[in-house]
């Protein structure tokens, strides 16, 4: 009975000392990077975790259930859960590195970009504009819409998709409804890209509103 009480704490040391020699290794910050690098896989970033948290209050299992935050910063001080016996918050800051995208030269204002336009780099987000553009497909043949200079990172407030409807287009429509389908012609009173919405005056005076599809006729659904 003695040997056996004896191997029972023998364990719970084990496990004990296991935990902190997991949390002393970096292992806890290497939890937290893994999860924060899948998070962002597609854009393939990678995270540097520092915990701020004194070490005496870290979890003492060594696999912790986290809990990250709901918002998707890239950087920053963030708060993470981590639930052993019981539900605790540790305080970490956080740097990313990843490949993101440059003006390569001068862009002016209101022109479309291509590829010939931009370039890759790569190095830390820390300090980089939270809202910037990973893919390359969502800035070819966007519009810019300030200028941008060489060197510049290139952000989703900068661009735009390009206009298939303009004001004072005449456009043509398309009215469904339950039971029926009217095709008129209109003209556009605000510009639209595709899938956006604009709105129209119909030959009677009427304003409506529909989505602009890939052909540039506007669909109404009432």
């Amino acid at each position: 009975m003695l040997l056996s009480v004896r191997v029972r704490i023998a364990a719970v040391g084990f496990v004990l000392i296991s935990g902190a020699a997991f949390a002393q290794s970096g292992g806890l910050a290497a939890q937290i990077e893994a999860q924060l690098d899948a998070r962002q896989a597609d854009k393939g970033i990678t995270h540097k975790v520092t915990i701020k948290t004194p070490q005496a209050q870290w979890p003492d299992c060594p696999r912790p259930a986290l809990t990250l935050p709901d918002n998707n910063r890239l950087t920053g001080n963030m708060s993470v859960g981590v639930q052993c016996a019981r539900r605790q918050f540790l305080q970490v800051t956080v740097d990313a590195e990843g490949r993101y995208w440059v003006a390569r030269q001068v862009i002016a204002a209101g022109s479309a970009i291509s590829r010939n336009q931009i370039a890759q780099q790569r190095g830390s987000l820390s300090k980089l504009p939270a809202s910037l553009v990973f893919n390359p497909q969502e800035i070819v043949g966007s519009v810019a819409v300030r200028t941008l200079n060489p060197g510049q990172p290139i952000v989703a407030g900068q661009l735009r998709k390009p206009w298939v409807i303009k004001t004072g287009d005449e456009v043509d429509v398309i009215i469904s409804g339950e039971g029926f389908r009217i095709r008129s012609k209109g003209r556009a009173t605000t510009n639209a890209a595709a899938n956006r919405f604009v709105r129209v005056r119909m030959a009677s005076g009427q304003l409506v509103t529909g989505r602009v599809d890939a052909s540039g006729v506007v669909v109404v659904e009432s």
